[in-house]
């Protein structure tokens, strides 16, 4: 799996989930296979207890029962690799004795009642005693010793007897890990469909609110997965039915006061043509037609802002070209950097105005105009520079108000009243996407779009 890849797995919901899971999976596997192992541990340090108990009664008597030049090769047949038996003179070293065990013993052997018998038990790692040659483990491990003593048999001779567990605890088998390992993947499956079920809503959800930003109409959401997951769905489907509302209401409103208004502007128009001529009159004349601009272009915005055009795949490079081109045959320097096609979901309409209005503001100021294209990471960037005077800096935001004109800096021809970069912002925000300004630092004003991929 690659870097990136991976940092994106384990940064999801569901790669951290399930990465917890398994943790606690293996924590889990490894504390109870320690506590199986102690107790199996216990289990067959009792059990072997008892066997060897047995097999040292079965043994006495045997010994008893044979003749002395019998008894060495009657050990050597009956030694195993947990069970070492020797015959000594001496009698065993003294140790804590387990009268349990003795009795049991000397009841079940049930002859010679005065003969000795020492039997000392250890339950964990505890003291060992010394082996001889003929007496150590056949492996190379250190064997814990559980049970050892002696039984006097009567004619001068002790049975020395040591039983051996293998201290050395075993690791994993191979049959444990093929376990954990189909646990942990039938776990890890289980998860996934899961954590799917649960997030795919979720990314649904956030695929519908980078379409919502861009103005991209679709649509409720399906409300579908846990009850919290279609809580959420449903206050956002909520959401975006009061956002299409408000806005619908706001571009109907704006369009109703700009239409009322003409009927008063027209009758001030014609009250205007029967004053007397002179300075007064000619200044009125000019505000009201200033007004009556003002309201066609409000009219417009709202006009086209209500058409709800579609969104589409388009190619933005060849609509940026087309838009150069016509300027060029109007005469106008306008120069585009020639670059692969560059493809955008948007509306057609809504970015070629945007666009030409920022065109067009280049070439009424700066009389020359070049345009770049840059397809970058995560975004599209279009620079659109200038060659006029710029902007002071303290009003590089003011020009985006509407009705906003900076005479002394743009030196803004008649007719403008200073809604094309409004509009033209406006556009680009139900995009997704961001417009700025900026003062070149070879001259000039340059505009960048930013739209998202």
């Amino acid at each position: 799996m690659k870097p990136d890849r991976l940092r994106y797995w384990l940064g999801s919901l569901t790669g951290q989930i399930i990465l917890v899971a398994l943790c606690a999976l293996v924590l889990v596997q490894l504390v109870s296979l320690q506590i199986y192992r102690l107790e199996r541990e216990e289990a067959l340090g009792l059990v072997n207890s008892r066997f060897t108990l047995q097999r040292l009664m079965a043994v006495t008597r045997l010994l008893h029962q044979s003749p002395p030049e019998l008894q060495r090769e009657i050990l050597r047949a009956s030694r195993s690799e947990t069970l070492l038996l020797s015959l000594s003179r001496d009698a065993p070293e003294a140790g804590e004795r387990n009268r349990l065990f003795e009795r049991i013993v000397r009841n079940r052997l049930g002859y010679a009642p005065e003969l000795d018998i020492r039997i000392s038990a250890e339950t964990g790692n505890g003291q060992t005693l010394p082996l001889s040659p003929e007496r150590r483990h056949p492996h190379d491990r250190r064997p814990d010793i559980r049970l050892y003593g002696g039984i006097e048999l009567g004619n001068g001779y002790w049975l020395r007897f040591t039983s051996l567990v293998d201290a050395e605890t075993p690791g994993w088998s191979l049959k444990a890990m093929l376990s954990l390992v189909l646990l942990a993947a039938l776990l890890t499956g289980l998860m996934i469909w899961l954590l799917q079920r649960t997030t795919q809503p979720l990314k649904r959800l956030a695929r519908r609110a980078e379409r919502l930003g861009r103005g991209d109409k679709a649509e409720p959401l399906p409300e579908t997965g846990p009850s919290e997951i279609r809580d959420t769905l449903s206050a956002f489907n909520r959401m975006q039915e009061r956002l299409d509302r408000f806005v619908t209401d706001r571009t109907r409103m704006l369009a109703a006061i700009s239409h009322d208004l003409r009927t008063p502007l027209t009758s001030l128009q014609l009250r205007c043509e029967f004053l007397p001529e002179g300075e007064d009159k000619h200044k009125l004349q000019q505000g009201l037609k200033r007004m009556e601009q003002m309201l066609n272009a409000t009219l417009t915005f709202a006009r086209d802002d209500g058409q709800e055009e579609p969104m589409r795949d388009l190619d933005l490079s060849s609509l940026v070209q087309s838009l150069c081109d016509d300027l060029q045959d109007a005469g106008h320097q306008v120069s585009l950097e020639e670059r692969e096609p560059i493809l955008f979901r948007g509306r057609s309409q809504a970015l070629r105005r945007a666009l030409q209005n920022l065109l067009e503001n280049g070439i009424k100021y700066g009389e020359r105009v070049e345009v770049r294209l840059l397809d970058e990471p995560g975004h599209i960037r279009i620079l659109i520079r200038d060659f006029g005077p710029g902007i002071a800096d303290d009003q590089l935001e003011e020009v985006f108000k509407p009705f906003t004109r900076l005479d002394s800096a743009r030196n803004l021809e008649d007719g403008s009243i200073g809604l094309g970069l409004a509009i033209a912002r406006t556009l680009i925000h139900q995009h997704g996407g961001e417009l700025h300004l900026t003062n070149h630092p070879g001259g000039g004003l340059q505009a960048t779009v930013l739209l998202p991929h």
